[in-house]
């Protein structure tokens, strides 16, 4: 949060520098990595915890790399909602090539499972690393707002009125996007 605490002035200052840094200033990407550098690490370190231990990876490691992919990738950022897609999908694809590094070291062996969320109605577990990944990608073929609305929820750990505002839509729609993707997923993935 900004120090006047608004969800709005949040939203304005990172997007502000994410324009910033994309004009040139090397001081913006500085500043925006300050201001949303402990959000990354909450983020990296839920998602190791929902690995159960089978990444070696610390969150302050895991977050790290994540943000030298970012300050590497020389994207043309529009706003906070696409800088919070990409790191939701960066972040998604570390894990992902972590655990498959992980699994062709062991042969196989004690593969990591990989689930959507702590979440209390979403507890099954998966051996292939790849299967949550895919289903993700036929998610976003199949319903884009959807997909955002479930990684923003599930993998970087927003609020629904923090959706609600990244997405421009409300929290009605919010929560009725993620009970479909929870459900489609769910289906796609004991298939």
């Amino acid at each position: 949060m900004n120090g006047d605490g608004s969800v709005e002035a949040d939203r304005k200052d990172v997007t502000e520098m994410l324009r910033s840094w994309g004009e040139g200033d090397s001081r913006a990407a500085e500043r925006l990595t300050e201001f949303v550098y402990a959000q990354v690490r909450a983020m990296a370190r839920r998602n190791l915890r929902q690995a159960s231990g089978r990444i070696s990876l610390q969150p302050t490691e895991l977050a790290h790399e994540l943000f030298v992919k970012l300050l590497d990738a020389g994207i043309a950022w529009r706003d906070r909602r696409h800088f919070y897609g990409v790191v939701s999908a960066a972040l998604r694809n570390l894990l992902i090539d972590t655990a498959r590094a992980r699994a062709s070291e062991k042969r196989g062996g004690d593969a990591l499972h990989v689930t959507l969320s702590a979440a209390e109605d979403v507890a099954e577990e998966i051996r292939d690393p790849t299967a949550l990944d895919d289903a993700l990608r036929e998610l976003r073929a199949l319903d884009e707002r959807k997909h955002e609305i479930i990684e923003l929820h599930y993998l970087l750990g927003f609020k629904r009125e923090e959706i609600a505002e990244i997405v421009g839509v409300s929290v009605p729609t919010v929560d009725r996007d993620l009970r479909f993707a929870k459900t489609w997923l769910h289906d796609r993935l004991r298939t």
